[in-house]
């Protein structure tokens, strides 16, 4: 049975976004393939649709206000039928779809002060003391499209916890509170996650692989920026740091490593765009 979780507060029941129409699901749509032919990503449209990200809550409005029967074959998640009722959800009327602008989803302020990108890692982290080196491409959440700024970033040093993991191919990388990729450089020490075990991790991770191995397109993009914020909210980051997640532990769930770990941050590059 798909997850549902109710929303604190619901859009009203037959809520129209502006400069949108209604449109009967068929057998074989997908939240994707709706947006694609409106030339949309599809976290975009359902957010104009139920002014959420959360996928539980998203859930229960598939199934209370769209009236969705049909799921997934993994039974996580509601899909679009024809014996759907109504079957109704909101797409931008012809001729007038949401542009790319800075001004709307594509700029979001809240995140003006995160960047997030995959990086290339080996580490030891079998023991309490453990040997890391990274290096990889970070790009700010907050940028509107396209003005987008990256960084090449290297972090070079030790970490100090207790851990599991050997060496890892792949991070995801998190750098909170930081103006710009200049005032990482010389920081020597950071959180890394405590990664334990949890299903909010695991589908974390899932999603991560889906990006694979490098931010290339705009719709990477942005699916990096979903996922970054949820995992923000979903773990409690407050403090400046560089957090770090192993890429390859997605699915096995283990406590992978939690600590302090040190070295300097040096910036390689800086630029615009994806």
């Amino acid at each position: 049975m798909p997850i549902e979780k109710t929303p604190s507060k619901p859009v009203q029941r037959g809520y129209i976004p502006a400069n949108f129409v209604s449109y009967k699901v068929k057998q074989g749509d997908s939240w994707r393939s709706i947006a694609k032919h409106h030339k949309m990503e599809a976290w975009e449209l359902i957010y104009e649709n139920f002014k959420t990200k959360n996928p539980d809550e998203v859930n229960w409005y598939l199934k209370n206000y769209v009236g969705c029967v049909d799921a997934t074959s993994d039974n996580d998640n509601w899909i679009f039928s024809a014996n759907a009722k109504p079957g109704l959800i909101y797409v931008p009327s012809r001729g007038k779809e949401i542009p790319i602008t800075k001004s709307t989803q594509n700029s979001v302020p809240a995140l003006k002060k995160v960047w997030a990108g995959i990086a290339k890692a080996h580490s030891g982290d079998l023991f309490i003391v453990g040997a890391h080196d990274l290096t990889g491409r970070i790009y700010n959440l907050g940028d509107g499209l396209p003005d987008i700024r990256n960084a090449t970033l290297n972090i070079n040093g030790f970490k100090l916890g207790p851990g599991l993991g050997g060496s890892i191919g792949a991070v995801f990388v998190i750098a909170h509170g930081y103006d710009s990729p200049n005032a990482m450089i010389g920081d020597t020490g950071s959180w890394d996650f405590d990664l334990s075990v949890g299903a909010k991790l695991d589908s974390f991770l899932k999603g991560v692989k889906g990006i694979g191995k490098a931010v290339d397109t705009i719709q990477k993009y942005k699916k990096m920026r979903y996922l970054t914020e949820n995992v923000i909210k979903n773990l409690g980051i407050t403090q400046k740091g560089i957090y770090t997640i192993p890429i390859p532990l997605a699915g096995a769930g283990l406590h992978a490593w939690g600590g302090f770990k040190f070295g300097k941050v040096k910036i390689f590059s800086q630029g615009k765009g994806i």
